[in-house]
């Protein structure tokens, strides 16, 4: 079936947008508004891919994934997380990714899940999550079960850098602005998106330099899209989010089939992190793809398509 499209999009040359576009937004509770969107196949789908994605990220970025899904005759469901994309930013500085609380971004989706995927979208529903939304979907399996068929995690953030679990001077710091109550100021070190963030050369999340240029394309044409470095705050929320996930019990009890999928050459969170919790889960496995950078959907062809033959074969 094709739906006319709703259009709250930033659409590009070099990025079209799916099938059966439409968005809408939603109003959480605090009154920040957030964007979600869904596309539709052409033929009848066999389920709903609920998307999850990173920090920094937006729904744009994945239409060629978005492609991916519908082209397997899935519904594909996703949103903007508050604080980036087109949602509302928490602050006046819209480059500062900040969240008072990461219960905030659990929240958001179950509200999600309820008001817009649920009401819209066919079952069975399946959960793909990448980096920070990896962080944020295994939360929500641990905390409303029942909901998922599967999961897929690409590169979660479930470790920050080489970290398997926080080390104990970041900690520390948090702490130590947690009791000054800072909360709004960069991390040390962070700042604005600035252009120097459009260059393809030295960045940390893919060796392909034509999915990087689509990405720069949609800021180019609304850089409203930007965002830059995480508050002290979101760090400390971050912190803490990492610590539920780790801690005694909590994982065990998402008894779904799980791939989580790991970037050998990730510098952005933790591959031991997820082997921990791969570890852990009591129907998971960790699949660890050589030579891959943070992001294995926007990854070179033969990068993402190991990723993809893993979700298949879930």
């Amino acid at each position: 079936m094709r739906y006319q499209p709703h259009m709250t999009f930033v659409i590009t040359d070099d990025a079209p947008l799916p099938n059966g576009a439409h968005s809408d937004w939603l109003v959480a509770s605090d009154k920040t508004r957030f964007r979600v969107a869904r596309f539709h196949p052409t033929t009848p789908p066999i389920g709903t891919v609920v998307l999850l994605n990173g920090r920094t990220e937006f729904i744009e970025k994945y239409f060629e994934v978005i492609d991916d899904l519908l082209a397997r005759n899935y519904v594909v469901a996703t949103l903007d997380w508050r604080g980036q994309g087109l949602s509302d930013r928490a602050l006046d500085n819209r480059h500062k990714g900040h969240v008072e609380d990461f219960d905030l971004y659990v929240s958001d989706l179950r509200q999600a899940v309820i008001e817009y995927i649920e009401p819209n979208c066919p079952g069975p529903f399946r959960l793909l999550c990448h980096s920070m939304g990896g962080n944020i979907g295994m939360r929500y399996l641990g905390e409303h079960p029942g909901q998922f068929e599967s999961a897929v995690f690409s590169a979660p953030m479930w470790g920050i850098g080489k970290h398997a679990r926080t080390p104990l001077w970041m900690r520390a710091v948090a702490k130590l602005t947690r009791f000054l109550k800072v909360t709004k100021p960069y991390i040390p070190g962070g700042g604005d998106f600035t252009p120097k963030d459009r260059n393809f050369e030295g960045n940390q999340l893919t060796h392909d330099p034509v999915r990087f240029k689509r990405y720069v394309s949609h800021i180019d044409k609304d850089p409203t899209l930007e965002l830059g470095a995480p508050t002290v705050g979101w760090a400390r929320q971050a912190i803490r989010s990492m610590d539920t996930i780790h801690s005694p019990g909590f994982v065990e009890e998402v008894i779904i089939p799980v791939v989580v999928c790991t970037a050998a050459e990730d510098a952005l969170v933790s591959p031991d992190a997820q082997r921990l919790v791969a570890d852990r889960l009591p129907n998971g496995k960790q699949l660890v793809i050589p030579g891959s950078k943070h992001e294995l959907m926007v990854e070179l062809d033969a990068l993402r398509a190991q990723f993809f033959t893993a979700f298949d074969d879930l």
